[in-house]
């Protein structure tokens, strides 16, 4: 039989890929059972509750639950955020607790005595984030939202997989990729 330098290069990095994966699945584990334990259990890591409803009210800002559509509340961005902040953003944690607090004086001044950012009607929500599109705070928190959204599950957000099935995509556990010409060769044989 021939080998071929893709068979060469497929064997190499479904090795390198393999061990790679080996010596990482403990960390993998242990952030899949903490975000799936922090979801359940409704409890939070880094966020206190009052920053976790504000947060989540941000979330659902930007991607509302529309009719019969989940949005970012059902689908528990929130618990992706706050893993998101205990981890690879755990760097933004301190100026994420600014945006908020500049949120909420934006909140004060546009609407005094309407409490806080959580607690304003949809229309009034979008009205204020509007005004911070173009910042930092809404950026990270766009971000953090839709990645919460249709990251995998096992992240903390994307609960129940609405976010996948809001796209159509179909969750299989394996994937073949779609031959073509350029697997011509190989199909020959």
């Amino acid at each position: 039989m021939e080998h071929t330098r893709r068979d060469f290069l497929t064997t190499g990095a479904s090795g390198l890929g393999v061990a790679w994966l080996a010596t990482r699945m403990p960390l993998f584990e242990a952030t899949a059972r903490l975000a799936h334990d922090s979801r359940a259990s409704g409890a939070f890591t880094v966020l206190t509750p009052e920053e976790a409803a504000e947060l989540e009210a941000v979330a659902e800002t930007i991607i509302p639950a529309v009719d019969d559509l989940p949005g970012a509340k059902d689908a528990g961005v929130i618990h992706f955020i706050d893993r998101a902040f205990e981890t690879f953003q755990a760097g933004g944690l301190g100026a994420a607790r600014e945006g908020l607090a500049g949120l909420q004086e934006r909140v004060e001044a546009r609407f005094p005595g309407a409490g806080p950012f959580s607690r304003l009607s949809g229309p009034r929500r979008a009205e204020v984030l509007r005004e911070v599109e173009n910042g930092g705070f809404f950026g990270t928190m766009r971000f953090l939202t839709v990645a919460g959204m249709f990251s995998m599950p096992s992240y903390g957000g994307n609960e129940g997989k609405l976010g996948w099935k809001l796209l159509g995509f179909e969750d299989r556990f394996a994937w073949q990729p779609p031959f073509g010409y350029y697997d011509a060769q190989v199909n020959r044989g």
